[in-house]
């Protein structure tokens, strides 16, 4: 069986199978009894739209990679505060979701209507808000050191967040996008990996191992989705591919492409001519012309191959801290986080 077969059997849950994906899977199995129980209100809106984006599936990876690391570090996965800590991380993603899909406009979400379009804008926003305070709510039964750590970690998302600004407005580079990265999605992988350390009572040593694990795991996560995002295709994605190039981010397959100067860099450069699309629907279908034409033209050359190069590095930074981990601490377990580290490379080949 090789690596990805054995993370899908151990960790994997599919948006059409709502039935516990493995044996040990009760830790995973506790942190959806505990969101499922935030997810209550007097409005029934704010019910409807987080058991929506609940119900569209995802693989929890930052809920399990707080489980795994306290399972590698002692703890059993049923531990009330390392569920909880769980549970208030994948709110936190889901709000940022919420978020996400509103500034995107983003159309489709894991295949579905995005709960941005299905619910509107307005309300998309208060129920992200709403899944925040859960969130809080949950990181409150812990002590000091998990409140303050994810205080940090909301700060980072946010500023991650605000930093990612597009390419016709910011002169963008591979040290920025690193940036973005590390607070926008590597922020609650470090979040899980260094609060499930601390709950285990780690020296702090393994602590600050811990950090940098979660945050080299996560750029890994984040390049991948930016090579995914015009390697792949719509029925993989759960969205149009291209989105990065259509919103003129500052992905790592632009910023390697603008770095290079490859056909068609210089239109990166300036605003989509889909907002035009109310003047004149010629420059809209132009548009959509340029991101076929640069699909085929990336997909065909060595940029995405240099992308996954720097994918690999993160993961191989990741899989670094563990083994010094495993100096400090021989007794550890540390199979499941390697296999999390192993599946991240699988997907980048």
């Amino acid at each position: 069986m090789d690596i990805k077969q054995r993370f899908v059997e151990l960790f994997t849950r599919d948006g059409s199978d709502k039935t516990q994906a493995a044996s040990d899977s009760s830790g995973i199995e506790l942190v959806e009894l505990t969101i499922a129980s935030k997810l209550t209100s007097d409005a029934q809106d704010l019910v409807e739209i987080s058991n929506y984006l609940k119900n569209l599936g995802g693989k929890r990876i930052r809920p399990l990679l707080a489980l795994s690391v306290g399972e590698a570090l002692g703890l059993d996965e049923k531990n009330r505060s390392l569920v909880n800590i769980a549970a208030g991380i994948e709110l936190i993603h889901m709000a940022t979701i919420l978020h996400d899909d509103i500034i995107d406009h983003s159309p489709l979400r894991r295949h579905h209507q995005s709960p941005y379009i299905r619910f509107g804008a307005e309300k998309s926003l208060l129920c992200g808000d709403f899944l925040l305070t859960r969130a809080f709510g949950l990181c409150a039964l812990l002590d000091d050191y998990v409140i303050s750590e994810t205080e940090k970690a909301c700060i980072e998302l946010t500023e991650g967040e605000i930093l990612e600004t597009p390419l016709y407005t910011t002169d963008h580079n591979i040290t920025s996008y690193l940036t973005i990265a590390k607070k926008k999605t590597a922020a609650l992988f470090k979040l899980a990996a260094i609060c499930a350390g601390h709950i285990a009572e780690s020296p702090l040593k393994v602590i600050k191992l811990l950090e940098n694990f979660g945050y080299t795991l996560g750029v890994s996560f984040q390049m991948l989705d930016d090579i995914l995002d015009v390697a792949s295709d719509q029925k993989t994605l759960g969205k149009l591919p291209g989105t990065d190039i259509r919103e003129r981010k500052p992905s790592l397959i632009n910023i390697l492409w603008i770095s290079e100067k490859l056909p068609g860099y210089q239109k990166l450069l300036s605003p989509p001519q889909a907002n035009a699309q109310q003047f004149s629907s010629d420059l809209a279908e132009n548009e959509e012309e340029f991101i076929e034409r640069s699909l085929k033209m990336l997909n065909s050359g060595e940029l995405i191959k240099k992308a996954r190069l720097l994918a690999q590095e993160q993961a191989d930074q990741a899989l670094k801290s563990l083994e010094e981990i495993n100096t400090l601490l021989p007794t550890a377990d540390l199979e499941k986080l390697k296999m999390l580290v192993g599946f991240t490379i699988e997907r980048l080949k």
